[in-house]
């Protein structure tokens, strides 16, 4: 509405406000957004009160664009995304922000338009329904199938497996499981192996195959990931380390403690060696809880030394403290004896060190 109409439209209640006065209201106004919307911008460069900054130009920009416009609804989605919290409320406020953004959205573009996903996904991300998630997540499967793009069918698959293997395994682990499993079956037919999507493919129906104790497939996809690693990139990267973590764990559940052996030293000399106390053991057996103890409800503690060797074996464990008899100990020292360090290097080279470690024994009361 133009702003002389406007001015008319009010003249009976409110003859002392002049179209000249509405006209400096909107130039104000839009000077605020643009303002704020700046200063959104420089915060997202910088990493600093981004949700603050998304939120007052999400409330200014909804005054100059309206309650029903597609920028208010991105300026809606901007906000969800900046509000970094995980309690009830902040992911309570992000689903009603993205919910608004679709209901927009799916009224100017059509509920199956493009346009809706990022609030669908945001939808999908924010809920506590699982059925909820899988149906806004399925929309959006369909929606990219209509535009018959492959790969993009593709990205929205592994996005929806990613989504509900994060929030909504068990129950819908078979959704997240057909999703994966389409997805990764594009993936490796049309992407180079060094593509990111393929190794973040790999990770996940590593996972899968994991879960349902297929360990040699998961073993041939977490090796792939390091062999892309190792002929790609001259410098270390997070991924490759958790390639190599998850290595050590399926080869030990697989009684293959040497073929451990070598992600163990690939680890060491990516990660060196931190003279602390407790050293984070790469693959670990949690002890067994007496059974004399349980039944008479005692609690328990042992602390250990014990040397790790150059491959990363534990050795020579001694109690160094314990509290509650010595069947505590026999299950601490047996299950300490099959963990997997790094070990540490000096000068290029694995050495044996001496580390310790105290694990507790309590009853769920």
């Amino acid at each position: 509405m133009k702003p002389h109409k406007l001015a008319l439209l009010l003249s009976l209640n409110l003859s002392v406000i002049t179209a000249s006065a509405f006209a400096s209201e909107a130039t104000n106004a839009n000077t605020a957004f643009s303002q704020a919307y700046q200063n959104y911008l420089s915060a997202v460069d910088t990493n600093e009160n981004i949700q603050q900054a998304a939120k007052l130009a999400y409330s200014l920009g909804a005054k100059v664009y309206g309650d029903n416009a597609d920028n208010t609804a991105n300026l809606a989605i901007n906000y969800a995304k900046a509000i970094s919290g995980f309690n009830q409320e902040d992911e309570a406020k992000r689903y009603e922000l993205y919910k608004q953004a679709y209901n927009i959205l799916a009224n100017n573009h059509g509920e199956s338009s493009v346009e809706t996903i990022d609030a669908l996904l945001g939808m999908a991300s924010n809920t506590k329904s699982a059925r909820q998630a899988d149906s806004q997540l399925e929309r959006i499967v369909d929606i990219a199938k209509e535009l018959k793009k492959p790969r993009f069918v593709a990205d929205m698959q592994f996005a929806a497996a990613s989504l509900l293997v994060k929030k909504f395994v068990p129950e819908k682990y078979r959704s997240a499981k057909h999703y994966a499993e389409e997805a990764d079956e594009y993936y490796q037919a049309n992407l180079p192996e060094n593509a990111v999507e393929r190794i973040k493919s790999d990770f996940l129906m590593a996972s899968f195959d994991e879960g349902r104790k297929k360990y040699d497939s998961a073993i041939t996809r977490l090796n792939r990931i390091v062999t892309v690693f190792d002929n790609n990139l001259s410098y270390d990267h997070s991924a490759e380390l958790s390639a190599h973590s998850k290595l050590i764990a399926l080869y030990e559940k697989q009684g293959e403690s040497e073929q451990a052996t070598k992600h163990c030293l690939a680890i060491a000399k990516m990660v060196p060696w931190e003279e602390s106390q407790e050293q984070t053991p790469l693959y670990r057996v949690n002890p067994d809880y007496p059974m004399g103890k349980a039944r008479q409800g005692k609690d328990g503690s042992v602390v250990m030394e014990f040397e790790v060797d150059t491959a990363g074996f534990v050795k020579n464990v001694s109690v160094l403290d314990s509290n509650g008899g010595v069947t505590f100990e026999h299950s601490a020292k047996k299950a300490v004896e099959q963990w997997r360090y790094a070990p540490k290097f000096e000068d290029g080279i694995p050495v044996t060190a001496k580390t310790q470690v105290r694990l507790d024994f309590k009853i769920n009361r």
